[in-house]
């Protein structure tokens, strides 16, 4: 048996097994008025009855009268919230797991806050100090009294309990400064030793807490959060989960994107481990058994916290205990999640049902055999696949590449995306699995669909660049798309590389040669902020592409392309000329849905999705294809 599903006893509290879900923020599941709502229980029962032993619910508000816009966010500052609160618990316990509320206080990390009215630290007397413990306590209570297993102190993640305990946030003189460790710790010690006196005994109080500030001067550092690990276990934490980074220092460290290694955290549990005797759980893109299982056995953790690994495969549990591991699906790092999808919660580039638990609908077996042609094998036609297969249909795809996964093979190519390659390594497990039939290079036309008389058509055909003839040059032998240069990556090494486009595929593109020593330009019509509106891709996509040193000129029109360069029009209408020997064009995609509009008027139950249906992410065409196979 894997150690990982062996149980555990935390205080005097048995986990079934060493597998939590970690504390993930859901600020679309809730109530308006922050009560717990129907849709919140299902989407934490979903892991319950999936098999997690150990569930942690995402950031709880404590403080209502703290200038927050997160109105569907679980509270814990009023007695009302106990009946939900309640159901909650007792939806968890039924499954036999155990959950833990996250009281929460962002300081002057901004999450879903107006900055201008933050606070840190260093704006708060001594009084309103012990006064905000006193209401942490008392919420503390709230979550007892309605049946919770415990609570996770959150010191972690640039929120306020870690801005006491670090000197870049906490400048305050006083004994609540951070010039010494036990300074440092004694905001959040003190509310420990009190909720423990008013809780008791059976009352598991957790600890999350970062263990590095990625490289930020007077940031955490994981000698010092050892020494805090011990002060927080004298003070009375029974668990203690190590984490990174955060909103005001590194988002990548608080939930890691591709560029991060599976795992990267767990030598920093390690470190912390050494230094406590409760147990240590860690986290940190953690997706395989395998990593699971050896940093168990090195001794560098007693469990595995999985937040966004659990949100793409919540079976997880589930499909170990029967020895179905081959049917797992790994989360990708894409950080689709990290932008929600209101009012329905997060994305998920795997899973589609993600945060709709409570919508699910249910897979009805009767399919009776008949045949559904699907033309491509990229997202959207592999999911409907796979739920007409569990449907009992007979879905047949049939693509015009050598290969399936579509866009997420381009999606895969730049640095910090070869994760993606995890989803078509799924695909192609489950499409062997459910017996689907495959033709590869084969391009439907009207006429061969007719011929196989199908009792429907899925058009999955994906998206055509967007090349627009009207400028000058843009055919020529410098230029090339970027899904033709993402096919084959050329080995530049000195180029000046001109990229067209800066969306999250131009900046990724451009990032990737910075990377190999090219000089490279991105140019943009819109402004800066327009390409961040975008979501939080985009937002770690400029990211990288600054880091790689890109030049990135936004509200550039580009006017020619040139053998030697590109001319643009600058926001004051000047123009500028952008030396480069290769261009790339990443001005996006338009959908390819010619086939569908040879067929619609011709036979019944055709149908468009993924990009062929409108040009999106990754998340929206699993889950077009998954709706449209279970609503045939």
């Amino acid at each position: 048996m894997y150690k990982i599903l062996t149980p555990i006893k935390i205080r005097n509290t048995i986990s079934k097994n060493r597998i939590a879900y970690l504390g993930m923020g859901k600020s679309c599941l809730g109530d308006p008025d922050n009560s717990v709502s129907q849709r919140t229980i299902a989407y934490y029962t979903n892991y319950a009855k999936n098999g997690v032993g150990w569930i942690t619910t995402g950031a709880c508000i404590v403080f209502n009268d703290y200038p927050s816009q997160l109105a569907n966010v679980i509270g814990l500052y009023d007695e009302k919230f106990l009946p939900g609160l309640t159901k909650l618990a007792d939806s968890i316990h039924q499954y036999g797991a155990k959950i833990l509320v996250q009281p929460w206080h962002p300081g002057i990390s901004a999450y879903g806050c107006d900055r201008s009215l933050c606070k840190g630290p260093a704006d708060f007397t001594v009084d309103e100090i012990h006064s905000m413990q006193d209401r942490f306590v008392q919420a503390m209570l709230l979550a007892k009294r309605a049946g919770m297993d415990g609570v996770e102190w959150h010191m972690a993640h640039n929120y306020l309990p870690e801005q006491f305990s670090v000197p870049c946030f906490n400048k305050r003189t006083d004994e609540y400064g951070a010039d010494t460790v036990e300074n440092a710790a004694r905001f959040s010690a003190e509310i420990v030793r009190k909720a423990r006196k008013a809780c008791g005994d059976d009352f598991v109080i957790s600890l999350k807490i970062n263990a590095w500030d990625m490289g930020v001067e007077g940031g955490m550092t994981v000698e010092r959060c050892a020494e805090l690990c011990k002060i927080m276990e004298k003070a009375g934490v029974d668990l203690i989960t190590v984490s990174a980074g955060g909103g005001e220092t590194d988002t990548t460290g608080m939930s890691g994107d591709g560029y991060r290694a599976e795992g990267w955290k767990i030598d920093f549990a390690g470190e912390v481990k050494k230094a406590v005797s409760v147990p240590v759980m860690a986290s940190g893109s953690i997706r395989h058994v395998d990593v699971m299982e050896q940093a168990i056995r090195d001794g560098k953790c007693d469990m595995i916290g999985m937040g966004r690994g659990l949100l793409a495969e919540p079976e997880f549990v589930t499909k170990l205990e029967s020895g179905r591991e081959n049917e797992l699906r790994y989360c990708v790092s894409c950080m689709s999640c990290f932008s929600p999808d209101k009012p329905h919660g997060q994305h998920c580039s795997l899973n589609p049902n993600a945060t709709r638990e409570f919508e699910e609908p249910e897979i009805v077996a009767d399919g009776n055999g008949r045949l559904v042609v699907i033309a491509g094998a990229g997202p959207a036609g592999v999911n409907a696949a796979m739920i007409l297969a569990q449907r009992g249909f007979k879905p047949v795809i049939y693509e015009k590449t050598a290969y399936i996964g579509g866009s997420i093979r381009y999606a895969a190519t730049p640095d910090g995306k070869a994760k993606l390659n995890w989803a078509i390594e799924y695909y192609q497990r489950e499409l062997t699995r459910l017996g689907v039939e495959v033709h590869l290079n084969t391009a439907l036309t009207a006429e061969m669909v007719k011929e196989l008389k199908p009792y429907a058509v899925f058009v999955a055909t994906g998206s055509n660049p967007i090349r627009p003839a009207s400028i000058p040059g843009i055919t020529g032998p410098n230029v090339s798309l970027a899904k033709d240069v993402l096919e084959c990556v050329p080995s530049y090494t000195d180029e000046k590389v001109a990229v067209i486009g800066g969306g999250m595929v131009g900046l990724e593109v451009a990032t990737t040669f910075a990377h190999k020593g090219c000089e490279a330009t991105v140019i943009e019509m819109q402004p800066r902020l327009n390409i961040m509106m975008g979501g939080a891709t985009n937002i770690l996509a400029i990211m990288h592409a600054t880091k790689a040193a890109c030049n990135l000129m936004y509200e550039h029109k580009v006017r020619e392309i040139k053998d030697d360069g590109v001319v643009a029009i600058d926001p004051e209408g000047k123009e500028v000329f952008i030396p480069a020997t290769k261009v790339i064009i990443c001005m996006g995609f338009t959908p390819e849905a010619s086939l569908y509009d040879q067929l619609v008027n011709e036979l019944p139950n055709v149908y468009k999705i993924g990009d062929a249906e409108g040009v999106d992410n990754i998340a929206k065409a699993a889950r077009d294809g998954y709706i449209a196979a279970v609503n045939l």
